[in-house]
């Protein structure tokens, strides 16, 4: 008889995750080892309905259903408020962190990076090259999630960012869906559209089909994966279904059609609602990506609007144009943000006396972006395993200034988060174990473990 896994530490649960979308392959036991200073606290959200193998419990999962109409209707009641977060569960590090990003926004930016591997070249950049490094660090649950081998690397790294080095997270989700749901004959999970032979959005919203029970089952497992971090005292600023302006994932605008059924919005209602009010996560601050009127959803789903922008050529400008374009679609209370960016955006335009945007942070994507790289995007690094500034995409001098400029906020510059401590990362240690005679220029984060 299937079971509910009540855990008392969130821990508990994840040391039997499996896989969603491929198989039936459970995790194992030693794949999400505890990590970080901060002890692990008590389960604060829903445990959630696991099998004897440890799989998400299909049968318990496919028992709540998200009524859309009403849960919109619910929603349209309320008058949106920015001044706290749109979750009723929050906890306190993520109202610690939300009051933060409050107080700052207007009058200052956070740098950000994207994380692409172990190696963190791009921090190792970032710290050679100004002393420092960026406050947000944005993570992916792509290879956590539609493979038969989950790698939980970076939902640890995750939490040693935060509770080690006392940065804040930012989540995406790459969602791997089945390749072709009626062929079982075709092997495979994908999140383009391109890559995806058979896979409907319209059923993956529709209970009862089997794209609607693909769906139930990965929401849940990354339910899982954010108790992990909640359990670990880590707040996530949480940006699923990003990019639906365009038809490049699964999840985006396709056609008229999809437009008129509201199904990017359907999956959006049905992925909140799980998360918020069936599961009850107490440490997410939402982030809507949809970048379109056609993809709008009440604001009292989402706490930040984001914008990615990636220019053909090299532009540090402010952005006033994606910034008006995005402020037209999202509630005047609302925060919004650089989401993804290809070039850093220039402070002193940011912050010009005539300046009309206002953005919370910005977060270059990883590798080439900011690296110096090779024509297949691999970083090139010199003796000692040392990346440096990809001079295409701006200077040295442009990048250190940006690190100094009083209205950047950097890691160094971050305020003590409750339950963080400040350390230097192992791969700064590492890397300069390998260049013992390297002297770094305004080292900001030395004075982390004095």
């Amino acid at each position: 008889m299937k079971r509910i896994i009540a855990a008392v530490l969130a821990v508990s649960l994840i040391l039997s995750l499996t896989a969603c979308s491929g198989g039936n392959t459970s995790a194992p036991a030693d794949s999400l080892a505890t990590s970080g200073n901060s002890e692990e606290r008590p389960l604060r959200s829903n445990p959630i309905a696991l099998d004897e193998n440890g799989n998400i419990d299909m049968e318990v999962a496919l028992k709540y259903e998200t009524d859309v109409d009403a849960l919109i209707k619910k929603l349209e009641a309320k008058t949106p408020d920015g001044s706290k977060p749109v979750s009723e569960n929050t906890n306190e590090e993520t109202l610690e962190l939300f009051n933060y990003l409050k107080s700052i926004y207007g009058k200052q930016i956070l740098a950000g990076q994207q994380y692409s591997n172990a190696n963190q070249y791009e921090n190792i950049m970032y710290y050679n090259t100004t002393g420092d490094m960026p406050a947000i660090m944005g993570f992916d649950f792509l290879f956590a999630q539609g493979t038969d081998e989950p790698d939980f690397t970076q939902i640890e790294e995750a939490i040693k960012w935060h509770n080690e080095q006392n940065g804040i997270v930012t989540f995406c989700w790459h969602w791997k869906v089945p390749v072709d749901i009626s062929d079982d004959s075709v092997k495979g999970t994908a999140f383009y559209s391109k890559d995806i032979r058979n896979f409907s959005l319209e059923n993956a919203v529709t209970p009862g089909t089997k794209e609607y029970e693909v769906v139930i089952k990965d929401i849940d497992t990354i339910a899982l994966y954010l108790q992990r971090l909640e359990s670990a005292g880590v707040p996530v600023i949480w940006r699923p279904l990003h990019e639906a302006s365009g038809n490049w994932f699964w999840w985006g605008l396709k056609s008229k059609d999809d437009y008129n059924k509201q199904l990017y919005q359907k999956l959006w209602y049905m992925l909140y609602d799980r998360l918020e009010n069936y599961h009850k996560l107490t440490n997410l601050i939402w982030v809507w990506n949809g970048q379109s009127a056609a993809m709008t959803v009440n604001a009292n789903t989402y706490d930040i609007s984001g914008i990615d922008v990636y220019p053909d050529k090299e532009d540090h400008s402010a952005q006033t144009l994606k910034y008006k374009n995005l402020a037209k679609i999202t509630d005047s209370t609302k925060m919004t943000a650089l989401t993804e960016v290809g070039y850093i955006p220039d402070p002193e335009k940011v912050f010009a006396a005539d300046s009309e945007v206002t953005w919370l942070y910005y977060t270059p994507w990883c590798s080439e972006f900011v690296c110096a790289a090779s024509a297949s995007g691999a970083v090139i690094t010199k003796l000692g395993g040392t990346p440096s500034v990809n001079t295409e995409r701006m200077s040295e001098e442009f990048l250190v200034n940006t690190f100094n400029n009083d209205k950047v906020i950097t890691l160094s510059k971050l305020p003590d988060f409750a339950g963080t401590t400040k350390k230097i990362p192992d791969f700064i240690k590492n890397w300069m174990f390998n260049n013992p005679s390297l002297t770094i220029s305004n080292d900001k984060l030395t004075s982390y473990e004095k």
